[in-house]
């Protein structure tokens, strides 16, 4: 098999199943107990709440462990406002964990604007600039889109923000960013960010938040304190474990293995363009992360495209897994794709676990597979 969605999920490193192990069959202390084994336990988890930290270019204090990136993100929209009204700005192609949270919020009083991105699906800067104002409260871009790799000037952005309204509150979306490209919570001037295990080859179940020590978080989930009486839980030891070695060292090869990933994302895009006519590539190979490369073919949909390529052992997506099983066309509407175009968007997304050889195998499948069902679509 040939796995190209890694903007989904990834494989877990052999080294966080024994930390699992570990944790769940030898030190499976609950570490709010008061006996020696379960401080060992703790002391395991303030450990890995150092390495993500250091991760992200922040203090150990500043983090907040999930159980996911989603619910990382909904804590940073439900949790952070102080106000019962005013606007929140999101961009178009925000991930569904911040889209629909910014629409409940909505219902609850909050009005909800949605900026543009451009046709790579970066926001729009201009337009960011012309939505916020004094009644802002919470602005949330990501900083790079799952759905085709593009980078945003999230300084920039935080930037604009504080300038034009100083007492919002700043969040970004770092799931896809981190382990792929360079993060600095401080330097991008966020006052949130969210990060997820399964995203950098650690298990699933696990995510983090940057939270700067300015913003005061109500509670999400009622119960013992834990994190900061934020999300009370009995903390998930070997996951968080687990998360904090993976993201350490996908941290640690941006300079190395980032730029392998990059010349196979490459090869990928200049593959399928040459073999496959009347083809978009919506992902700006020159201003986006390196793993994720988005497509969108005309007269083919995207979902049979990536059945027909399971077929032959290759697994590839649509885009965001989160949002695959609703057929609304949200994201093909903001790249500004035409009709022809809008229903077969194919996202491959690469990981340190491919490599040419498969890239030359998969490019080449593709042209053939898309080949084959415009011959259908013609009977």
């Amino acid at each position: 098999m040939i796995y190209m969605d890694n903007a989904a999920t990834t494989r877990v490193y052999g080294e966080c199943s024994d930390i699992i192990r570990h944790y769940n069959e030898e030190l499976y202390y609950n570490p709010s107990a008061l006996y020696g084994m379960a401080a060992k336990a703790a002391n395991a988890v303030e450990e890995a709440r150092e390495k993500i930290a250091r991760c992200m270019g922040c203090e150990s204090g500043e983090v907040l462990f999930t159980a996911s990136g989603s619910e990382a993100d909904n804590i940073a929209l439900t949790c952070s406002l102080r106000r019962k009204s005013g606007e929140i700005v999101i961009s178009a192609v925000e991930h569904a964990a911040v889209y629909n949270t910014a629409k409940e919020l909505e219902s609850r009083g909050y009005k909800f604007v949605v900026i543009p991105t451009d046709r790579h699906g970066r926001a729009d800067i201009s337009a960011l600039e012309k939505a916020i104002n004094n009644d802002t409260r919470l602005v949330s871009i990501m900083h790079v889109s799952n759905d085709t790799g593009a980078l945003n000037d999230i300084a920039k952005i935080s930037e604009i923000t504080r300038r034009l309204a100083p007492a919002a509150i700043i969040h970004s979306d770092g799931v896809q960013a981190l382990g792929k490209v360079y993060v600095d919570v401080k330097s991008l001037g966020v006052d949130l960010y969210s990060i997820s295990g399964h995203k950098v080859h650690a298990p699933k179940g696990v995510g983090a938040l940057y939270v700067s020590k300015k913003v005061h978080l109500s509670p999400f989930v009622y119960g013992g304190g834990q994190e900061r009486g934020v999300r009370s839980a009995t903390e998930n030891v070997a996951g968080i474990c687990a998360f904090a070695h993976a993201a350490s060292v996908k941290c640690g090869q941006l300079s190395g293995i980032g730029v392998e990933i990059r010349a196979m994302r490459d090869a990928l895009a200049r593959g399928i363009s040459g073999s496959v006519s009347d083809v978009i590539i919506n992902t700006d190979i020159d201003m986006s992360a390196p793993h994720i490369l988005s497509i969108a073919v005309a007269g083919v949909r995207g979902e049979v495209l990536a059945h027909c390529l399971e077929d032959r052992g290759i697994i590839a997506g649509t885009g965001s897994a989160c949002s695959a099983r609703k057929a609304d066309r949200r994201i093909a509407s903001a790249l500004s794709l035409e009709e022809k175009y809008a229903g077969g968007i194919l996202r491959l997304s690469l990981s340190q676990f491919n490599t040419l050889q498969e890239v030359d195998i998969v490019a080449k499948a593709i042209g053939e597979e898309i080949e084959k069902l415009r011959r259908y679509i013609k009977r």
